[in-house]
């Protein structure tokens, strides 16, 4: 009876395993990269999203006498004060976005916390990274850019790369 029992079994297991599609197979493995996409002086660019540590609406700043006139400020962040930049004011250029759009992205490399203020934040894109091309860029943040990826439509979005930003000597030199 036993015997009888693991026989229909079985013949139940293989009738509905001839009935089964299998899975697609796999095309090919891709690595990709998280990426976060900003506007700044009208072109758009991305950059990694391990290297922000948040990104905020335009908090109030306390101004700060004898800096540049690119330093928006201190805000004080949950009990932590971040230097806040106008980026486009450092570059030479200025943020063409309401109040309302303007993102701070907040950086912490190398021990420099500092909030960059961009026009906008258009959110996280994940680009796989045989998109990624090392290619120099002209643009205006060309000097702190790492490349750029190639997405849709042959848009071309260039690596912002924080870490050049902060090993830059005009940058670290605030005072006047």
């Amino acid at each position: 009876m036993t015997n009888d029992l693991f026989k229909r079994i079985g013949a139940a297991a293989t009738r509905f395993g001839r009935s089964v599609y299998g899975l697609p197979a796999q095309k090919a493995i891709v690595e990709t990269r998280k990426l976060v996409g900003f506007s700044l002086l009208g072109a758009d660019y991305v950059l990694p999203l391990n290297e922000v540590n948040e990104i905020l609406e335009l908090p109030p700043c306390t101004k700060l006498p004898r800096v540049k006139s690119w330093v928006r400020g201190l805000a004080n962040v949950r009990g932590r004060l971040l230097p806040i930049v106008n980026f486009a004011d450092f570059l030479g250029g200025t943020l063409s976005s309401s109040i309302r759009d303007l993102r701070v992205l907040v950086l912490d490399i190398d021990g420099v916390y500092v909030g960059i203020v961009v026009d906008r934040v258009q959110g996280i894109r994940s680009v796989a990274m045989d998109r990624y091309q090392s290619q120099l860029n002209e643009s205006a943040l060309g000097a702190f850019t790492d490349g750029s990826f190639i997405i849709e439509d042959n848009i071309t979005l260039p690596l912002f790369s924080p870490r050049k930003l902060t090993q830059d000597n005009q940058f670290m030199a605030v005072s006047v």
